[in-house]
Formats: C-alpha cells, structure tokens, sequence
C-alpha cells in the first residue's frame, strides 16, 4: 500500500502521481489572472510542482511559472489552498522532464 507523504499535497491517502517528485526551494513568479506575484517552488516532478504564493489561484486557472535559471512554464492549477497551489504543467513532455531535471540539478549542486 503506498501512502502519501505529509509533504505531498493537502489531501491524505494514496499518492497516485504519475511522477517522482524532488524537493527543491527556489524563487519564481507565477502569473495568475493577469497578476504576477512572488512564488517558491516546494516540490516538483516532470508533471508538475508544489508552490507557495501570495497571490490567489483557483483550481482550473490558467497558470506560468516563471524561473529567472530556467524559463517560463504554462500550466494549471489542479488544487490550491491556504497559499500554495499544485500546478500541473501543460507544456510538451519533454519541456516538463527538462524542468524537472534543471530544477533539481540547481536545488542540488546551485
């Protein structure tokens, strides 16, 4: 039986990702409804990422990440909740595994 980690989102029970995630902490923006605000990347996978945002996102909007070390990427927000979002990234696969690998080199090695 696989169970979710405390870290992995805001719901409890089975973790049905279809990507491993790596934690990471790095600074970004996020452009929802029009507005940019500041952003932290928590965790992120080929998928998707875990943000922390002071600006307001509803599951279902249209989202970019933007990352000064890697680019800006499109997604969506999947869930959102008391100042973090679950973004699920809409780019083509290849783009989101070249994020992925990025950000985790960076959180790893700077």
């Amino acid at each position: 039986m696989t169970q979710a980690s405390p870290a992995s989102g805001p719901t409890s029970g089975p973790d049905h990702r279809q990507y491993p995630r790596s934690s990471v902490l790095m600074a970004g923006r996020l452009l929802c409804d029009g507005q940019w605000s500041s952003c932290q990347v928590v965790n992120i996978s080929a998928g998707g990422a875990r943000l922390t945002t002071q600006g307001a996102c509803a599951p279902g909007q249209e989202l970019i990440l933007e990352l000064a070390a890697c680019g800006r990427y499109p997604g969506v927000a999947v869930w959102a909740r008391g100042g973090e979002v679950g973004l699920k990234f809409t780019c083509e696969a290849a783009e989101q595994a070249e994020l992925a690998e990025a950000l985790v080199g960076l959180a790893t090695y700077g």
